[in-house]
């Protein structure tokens, strides 16, 4: 039939098909020529550039800090078990063992020392508008309280507060202060809270928004995160209409973000700072972690941007606290939100395989190569059976 039909064009329509044949199978090779150049040469050449302009930028900014404030950033923060403390500054934990239920008021007390032996007093400094941080976090994450000891009264070195558990179960205790310009932190033995109520009850989800109260907590950062790789953490929070939320300050900060590790080995407390507050790298024991407030948000979207470096591959937890504007909390209270994450061990590519950029270079001319032949013959496959319908 189709060469019935064929037998019936005219002259005039199979001079116009001799003319067009070439132009449309050279329109189709140009295309191929452009898929080539851009799946094999240009995206992955731009990829890998940006990769190393970002590199290049963030060795630069580390250069530029260094010599605007030389070495006041190292070895400022340090981490220590209290247990293995033998010499230099210690905060022991000082807790009434016969009064750790559930519904109960628990007295902390917390013995500011320095080793060997009672060297005199140590001057505690204020950082971020306390002389001393507590953080505790039960074993599933699940539970978490960030509290603010005072001096007593006649005791300057030693420090109090009560708090009441509503759930049992083991907990770990960070303690944080500040002497001589530099942040010491000190992991306490865990402690077990009695009482009625689930114990543990680990539910992991990687969910990356969150609501709690009146508000919509999101965070925003590049997976996969790796360890040892540096990664940003964008906060964004609006209320449940979608209306942005302005932050007021925390403690001299909009927001602090507490990481903890699902076995308790890596603990990161940090805060978003400027460029003009250079203290907010952490290094707890091996983390680092500073923040930046990102006010180059596009409109009124004014996000809070942490910097962090996750030491170890696993599980952890992100605990952000932050206060709306005009909330009616007390000054020490904030929203409290969380968010798992996951931190690999290594890059992953094709099917867990690390590739580098040179392998992954090659994949990508594979697979448009295979592209291009697929596509040559439809083309060519389309230009036969014109030929066959004219």
């Amino acid at each position: 039939k189709k060469r019935r039909e064929a037998m019936t064009v005219s002259d005039e329509e199979k001079k116009i098909e001799a003319r067009t044949s070439p132009l449309r199978f050279w329109f189709f090779a140009s295309v191929s020529a452009l898929l080539t150049l851009t799946f094999i040469w240009v995206l992955p050449d731009r990829f890998l550039n940006h990769t190393a302009h970002g590199e290049m930028h963030e060795e630069m900014d580390e250069h530029i800090d260094e010599m605007m404030h030389g070495d006041e950033e190292h070895d400022a923060y340090q981490y220590h078990e209290e247990s293995e403390v033998e010499e230099g500054v210690v905060v022991n934990l000082v807790i009434d063992q016969g009064h750790l239920y559930v519904g109960s008021t628990t007295l902390f007390g917390f013995h500011v020392r320095q080793l060997p032996g009672e060297l005199g007093l140590v001057p505690l400094e204020i950082e971020h508008e306390k002389y001393m941080h507590v953080i505790a976090v039960r074993n599933d994450l699940e539970e978490f309280f960030h509290i603010h000891p005072n001096p007593v009264e006649g005791d300057p070195m030693f420090l109090s507060i009560e708090y009441n558990f509503s759930r049992p179960g083991t907990y770990k205790i960070w303690s944080e202060i500040k002497k001589d310009g530099v942040v010491h932190v000190f992991g306490h033995e865990p402690i077990t809270i009695e009482g009625e109520g689930e114990r543990s009850k680990k539910d992991v989800f990687f969910a990356r928004s969150r609501i709690v109260d009146d508000y919509q907590i999101t965070l925003d950062y590049a997976e996969p995160l790796v360890k040892g790789r540096d990664a940003d953490f964008v906060f964004d929070i609006h209320d449940l209409t979608g209306g942005e939320i302005e932050v007021e300050p925390y403690l001299g900060a909009d927001m602090h973000l507490t990481i903890i590790k699902d076995d308790w080995k890596q603990f990161i407390h940090t805060h978003p700072e400027g460029r003009e507050h250079h203290e907010a790298l952490r290094i707890i024991p091996f983390a680092f972690a500073h923040g930046d407030e990102d006010t180059q948000a596009t409109g009124e979207d004014r996000k809070i941007k942490f910097h962090v470096t996750l030491p170890e591959a696993g599980l952890y937890k992100a605990f952000a606290q932050f206060r709306p504007r005009g909330i009616q909390l007390h000054p020490d209270e904030a929203i409290t939100t969380s968010f798992w994450i996951r931190v690999e061990e290594q890059a992953q590519g094709i099917s867990g395989i690390q590739l580098n950029a040179g392998t992954q270079r090659i994949i990508a001319s594979i697979i448009s190569i295979i592209a291009i032949i697929a596509l040559s013959y439809g083309v060519k496959a389309y230009l036969r059976k014109a030929e066959v319908s004219m």
